[in-house]
C-alpha cells in the first residue's frame, strides 16, 4: 500500500477573489489567488504590476503549505504597514497555498500607520472572502468491483457521505471513491458488511483533494 507520508492536509482558497474599498480618496483593490509555488506567486504580482502599471503600490502576501515559506512586502508603504496586516489575514484564517496582493491608488490624503493598516487589511480579508476557503484533505483512492444488487445497497450510503467517485457498468460495477483517510477503515467495513463480503475491495492510493464531509454522513454514526 502507498503510504501517506510527505502529505499534509491544509487550508486554503477555491478560486480568485476580488476585492474594491475606497478610503479617503485612495483606492484599494484586493486580489486573492491559489498558488502553488513561489514562482507562480511571483508570476501572478508581475502580471497584476503591468495590469496596474499606474498605481502607486503593489502590496502582498504569500503562504505555501509544503515549503512552509511566507513572504511579504510594503512596495514603498511605510514598514509594517501593509504586508504584514496582508500576511496576517492569511495567518490568521489558517489558509496556505495562496496569495493576496493589494494594489493602492494613492488619492493625495495620508491615512497614517493605523489607517494602512486598517486599509490593507480590510482589502485582503474581503478579497480572501470572495474567494472562498476550502480544505484539502489526505484522501485514500478506494476501489470496489461489486455486484448490480450490492451496487444498489450502497448507493445511498455513496449520496450521504458526499464522497467523489467514478463508476463503470460492464458485468459488474467498479467504483472508484476518494474519501478522507481518518474515514478509509470505517468505509471499508460498512461495505463488507452490507455487501456481505462480496465487494472486492483495493486500497491504498493516496492523494490531496478538496474534500467535505457532512455531517450526518453515514461513516459519523
Amino acid at each position: 500500500m502507498q503510504s501517506s507520508k510527505g502529505l499534509k492536509s491544509y487550508q486554503t482558497v477555491k478560486k480568485s477573489g476580488v476585492s474594491e474599498i475606497l478610503i479617503s480618496k485612495s483606492r484599494f483593490l484586493g486580489f486573492c489567488q491559489p498558488v502553488s509555488s513561489e514562482e507562480e506567486a511571483q508570476q501572478h504580482l508581475s502580471e497584476l504590476r503591468k495590469r496596474y502599471w499606474d498605481a502607486r503600490h503593489c502590496c502582498y502576501a504569500f503562504r505555501l503549505a509544503d515549503q512552509g515559506v511566507s513572504r511579504s512586502s510594503d512596495d514603498g508603504e511605510p514598514s509594517g504597514t501593509a504586508g504584514a496586516p496582508i500576511l496576517n489575514v492569511l495567518l490568521q484564517s489558517g489558509t496556505e497555498n495562496a496569495l493576496i496582493a493589494v494594489v493602492r491608488y494613492f488619492g493625495g490624503v495620508l491615512l497614517g500607520t493605523g489607517g494602512l493598516v486598517r486599509a490593507y487589511g480590510k482589502a485582503a480579508s474581503e478579497a480572501l472572502a470572495a474567494s472562498g476557503l476550502c480544505r484539502m484533505c489526505i484522501c485514500e483512492t478506494i476501489c470496489l468491483s461489486l455486484s448490480y444488487p450490492s451496487y444498489a445497497v450502497l448507493e445511498p450510503l455513496l449520496k450521504s457521505g458526499g464522497y467523489k467517485t467514478t463508476s463503470e457498468f460492464g458485468e459488474r460495477v467498479t467504483l472508484q471513491c476518494y474519501l478522507p483517510a481518518e474515514d478509509a477503515e470505517a468505509f471499508v467495513r460498512i461495505v463488507t458488511e452490507r455487501t456481505d463480503g462480496g465487494a472486492a475491495i483495493t486500497r491504498g492510493v493516496f492523494s490531496l483533494r478538496a474534500q467535505e464531509v457532512p455531517a450526518n454522513s453515514d461513516l459519523k454514526q
